[in-house]
């Protein structure tokens, strides 16, 4: 028979394996729930729709004169992504040019099938990340991301951010998938590079497309 002393050590310890995985539940579920910056998402609001713009075939690829974004979040993160799509619709009611903009709301669950001109990526693992990449490369379209860090899995476009705000650009997956942006946004960009991008170094000069 178990001796009171191995019962209550033994229990002791069930206990702190219990706590040990529900700190790891805990992590896993929050890892990616970063704090967002409001500032930053107005400045996203009012930038992705005039940047989409700048794609030399944007209006091939529009469906009823609308320019489509799809905010692609997870479940923690709801609440900032409808912030972001109310940003827009308030930013756009009445439209970029005399093109329409529409934002919608997509769960990273359910990013398949999702049919948009930009995919815009809230904070997620790189699984999912990718996977929203290769949705919206079927329909040729930009992505662009809350982090710049997830240019290193082949997002399109993000913000870089020192003593002015500029456009972060991928130019590696943007030419991959055959999207030719205007010099113009090429020139007030900052151009990422992959290979240095472990030495957190992002060159600024200027690179045509």
């Amino acid at each position: 028979m178990m001796e009171q002393g191995q019962f209550y050590s033994k229990l002791h310890g069930n206990f702190k394996m219990k706590q040990f995985f529900l700190l790891l539940f805990l992590l896993s579920t929050s890892l990616f729930a970063l704090n967002i910056n409001e500032s930053l998402l107005k400045i996203h609001a009012t930038l992705v729709p005039k940047i989409y713009l700048m794609d030399y075939q944007f209006k091939n690829k529009l469906k009823n004169n609308t320019i489509s974004i799809a905010i692609i979040y997870q479940a923690n993160e709801y609440h900032d992504a409808k912030n972001l799509q109310l940003m827009i619709q308030n930013r756009y009611k009445k439209g970029i040019q005399s093109y329409k903009v529409d934002a919608i709301l997509k769960e990273y669950k359910d990013v398949k099938n999702c049919d948009a001109n930009i995919y815009y990526l809230f904070p997620a693992s790189q699984k999912e990340i990718r996977s929203v990449i290769t949705e919206a490369n079927t329909h040729h379209s930009l992505t662009f991301s809350y982090q710049k860090d997830d240019l290193k899995y082949g997002v399109m476009i993000s913000l870089n951010i020192s003593k002015k705000i500029k456009p972060l650009l991928n130019l590696e997956a943007i030419k991959k998938h055959n999207i030719a942006l205007r010099p113009v946004l090429i020139n007030i960009s900052t151009i990422y590079f992959k290979e240095l991008e472990s030495e957190g170094f992002y060159n600024s000069k200027v690179i045509e497309a």
